[in-house]
């Protein structure tokens, strides 16, 4: 089998994964959606409407813009095309009007997640030549992360990560391998990365200081690699400067900057002390599996120094940035969802721990983190948090997103626990008609902001909110939903097969 065959199974298996749980419309990005819908209808950046309520996406026409990138939108564009297409020769229409048009973009987020899963099976056989620790990074990240909930969810934080983990990879290939092409390539990725989330520019700095540290002390070599590195970079810088000169009218306005939760002005320790330490977003609560990688970059430094440092640097340079972020938190989320893009450089390391040596402490550590970390995702999986935010919040005197934040009570890994363990039975109940479900509103309006609010009780999958909304009889909703995991329980045990051979994985 070959490294390119193999990453074609793993991106299989998280996808037909990632297709089974993913929540489908009624978590997605509506800045953006807009943005994806209005260029496909009508050929416009400007939403429909004030999306968000505020004045600080006025443009300069008066009309509002989304303060995101313009590559998430524009990835969405076939995914909305299709559902669009799939709609008007079937005839299907389910909720409220553009449901499906929304589940569909969801759908990019699953795809683009999902492809983060062979990157870092790649990026880890290339560091290390163990298949067995190559997969374990791999589907490590993928369902040991935060990664597998915010696939689920119509947010940028899935491509952001694609994008980045892809330019790392290229950059390093070009570098290494003497290949300028892929270089080329790396930079594009890092600028349709920046064109995604706008921090993401801010990356360029430890993965242009790698590219300097291994060309030196050539000049010549220096100045050569920054410039096809750089290029791809500055044409995105350009397209970026652009587009928020033509919105807002000034090359450097996102629409963030009249926004008040969006300044750098949180101090350093508080910001770090949530995002590494509070109950409600640390990031080694909510994916434990990187404080195994973490501690894994020392073994990678003793055969590979400046990869470890590369690694290390992405995921030093982007928590200091956040933690700085006025809403450091990211609003209403699962555990650290502006720290997603740095998950594969926490867990690509634990690779290098492979092979697990007899009587090492790492035998037992490794496995039991691992599961742990699976474990700690599935209420993120199995439940939306915003539904059950909100319904805490609404029944709760005094809530505050501080409660979020710091106290274990209203931490998002604790209420989706309690409701995972009232929500499984209870939705096993009314798919096998031991139990009616409560009566839902089945069609709603374009402009009904709570229509998903009456879905609470519901595990977060589409063929659940099928099954609920009349479309589906209970049976051919489970089957939806079983289809894409039989598909994964073959390739896993194509997988497995080639593990035996005698010659398991080749270039």
């Amino acid at each position: 089998m070959t490294t390119t065959r193999a990453a074609g199974i793993v991106f299989g298996i998280v996808g037909c994964v990632y297709l089974t749980t993913t929540g489908g419309s009624f978590a997605t990005d509506l800045a953006s959606y807009e943005v994806t819908k209005n260029l496909v209808q009508r050929g416009s950046f400007a939403m429909s409407y004030n999306v968000l309520a505020t004045e600080a996406e006025r443009g300069v026409d008066g009309r509002y813009y989304a303060p995101v990138g313009l590559a998430h939108p524009v990835f969405g564009i076939p995914f909305y095309v299709a559902s669009r297409l799939i709609q008007r020769v079937s005839g299907v229409h389910i909720g409220k009007p553009e449901t499906l048009d929304k589940a569909a973009v969801v759908v990019g987020s699953a795809v683009a997640a999902a492809l983060c899963a062979p990157l870092a099976f790649l990026f880890a056989w290339r560091l290390t030549g163990s298949m067995t620790g190559s997969l374990t990074a791999a589907f490590g990240l993928a369902f040991g992360t935060t990664l597998w909930p915010y696939s689920k969810f119509g947010f940028n934080a899935p491509l952001a990560t694609c994008g980045l983990l892809a330019a790392t990879l290229c950059s390093w290939i070009g570098v290494r391998e003497e290949r300028p092409a892929v270089l080329v390539v790396g930079g594009a990725f890092l600028g349709a990365a920046l064109l995604t989330r706008h921090e993401m520019g801010v990356m360029a700095i430890p993965i242009g200081g790698w590219i300097v540290a291994l060309s030196w002390p050539s000049r010549a070599r220096i100045l050569r690699r920054c410039a096809l590195f750089g290029a791809p970079i500055a044409v995105a810088v350009g397209m970026w400067m652009w587009y928020n000169a033509a919105r807002f009218g000034h090359p450097f306005d996102t629409g963030l900057l009249r926004d008040p939760n969006v300044r750098f002005d949180a101090p350093l320790w508080v910001g770090l002390h949530g995002l590494l330490a509070s109950p409600g977003r640390s990031l080694f609560l909510y994916a434990p599996i990187t404080a195994v990688g973490a501690l894994a970059l020392r073994r990678l430094a003793t055969h590979d120094r400046s990869t470890a440092l590369l690694f290390a640097g992405q995921a030093v340079t982007l928590v200091l940035l956040i933690a700085r972020m006025h809403q450091w938190d990211g609003g209403e989320s699962y555990g650290p969802r502006y720290l997603v893009p740095v998950l594969p450089y926490l867990t690509m390391p634990v690779a290098a721990l492979f092979p697990l040596q007899p009587g090492a402490a790492w035998r037992w550590i490794l496995p039991g983190t691992l599961a742990l970390s699976v474990l700690v995702q599935l209420p993120g999986v199995l439940v939306d948090y915003s539904k059950i935010q909100n319904a805490f919040a609404r029944r709760t005197d005094g809530y505050s997103i501080q409660m979020s934040r710091y106290t274990w009570q209203a931490a998002p890994l604790v209420l989706n626990s309690k409701s995972t363990l009232e929500g499984v039975p209870r939705n096993v109940g009314y798919l096998t008609g031991m139990a009616t479900p409560p009566d839902v509103v089945e069609i709603g309006q374009a402009t009904q902001r709570d229509f998903s609010q009456q879905f609470s009780f519901s595990l977060d999958f589409w063929w659940l909110y099928l099954f609920y909304l009349g479309a589906v009889p209970a049976g051919i909703a489970l089957a939806l939903g079983l289809a894409p995991l039989a598909i994964a329980s073959w390739l896993c045990r194509s997988l497995l097969v080639s593990l035996h051979r005698p010659e398991a994985l080749r270039a």
